[in-house]
């Protein structure tokens, strides 16, 4: 079964972040802490847009993305992002991590079957 996974890293300069960049500290509704990191990425017209992630820091520096924890509108976007290259958003977890990295999308095609479609309601409703 042929797969194919892109996952897109963007890297910053030396600076802990490229301007329009910033974090906020938070808790989920079931307690874990996150960041909800706000970054400028394409918004498929030429320009920028502002896409928040939720990301959950882990003990080595990384983060974990979970798309079901993304905002509706962040999961519209991925899922657009991904689109673009006919590809959807996966349903494992995603570890952002390296050096300058600041943010990222997974993508996912399997080649064999069509993607299940995705809820884009509140991420605890049922796919």
């Amino acid at each position: 079964m042929p797969i194919l996974l892109l996952f897109l890293l963007t890297t910053a300069t030396p600076e802990p972040f490229p301007p329009g960049y910033h974090d906020r500290p938070g808790d989920a509704d079931d307690g874990i802490h996150v960041i909800v990191r706000t970054g400028l990425w394409d918004d498929f017209n030429g320009g920028q847009a502002a896409v928040e992630q939720v990301l959950i820091p882990n003990e080595d520096g990384s983060f974990t993305y979970q798309y079901a924890r993304q905002s509706r509108a962040t999961r519209m976007y991925h899922a657009t992002y991904c689109a673009f290259s006919q590809m959807y958003p996966p349903e494992a977890d995603l570890v952002i991590c390296g050096s300058g990295t600041y943010g990222g999308w997974g993508c996912f095609s399997d080649t064999l079957l069509p993607p299940r479609p995705r809820a884009l309601g509140h991420p605890t409703e049922p796919p």
